[in-house]
């Protein structure tokens, strides 16, 4: 094989575990968002969203940026 065919491969982690932890994640998002509505209201709940995207934002870019170094 040569290099260009490794680096098309994503492995056990990036190919299978990560695809896989995040589908389970947004299904579980899904199914409380209904109970986040009724308990909080819609106002609320779209704070806790926008909270939770934006902590897993600045996670994600930080974790990019120490892949880079």
């Amino acid at each position: 094989m040569n290099t260009l065919e490794q680096d098309r491969k994503l492995g056990t982690f990036l190919g299978v575990f990560t695809p896989t932890i995040l589908t389970i994640l947004c299904v579980i998002m899904y199914l409380r968002s209904g109970w986040l509505t009724g308990h909080l209201g819609l106002m609320q709940m779209l704070m806790v969203v926008a909270i939770a995207n934006s902590i897993t934002l600045i996670t994600t870019l930080s974790f990019s940026a120490m892949l880079r170094i």
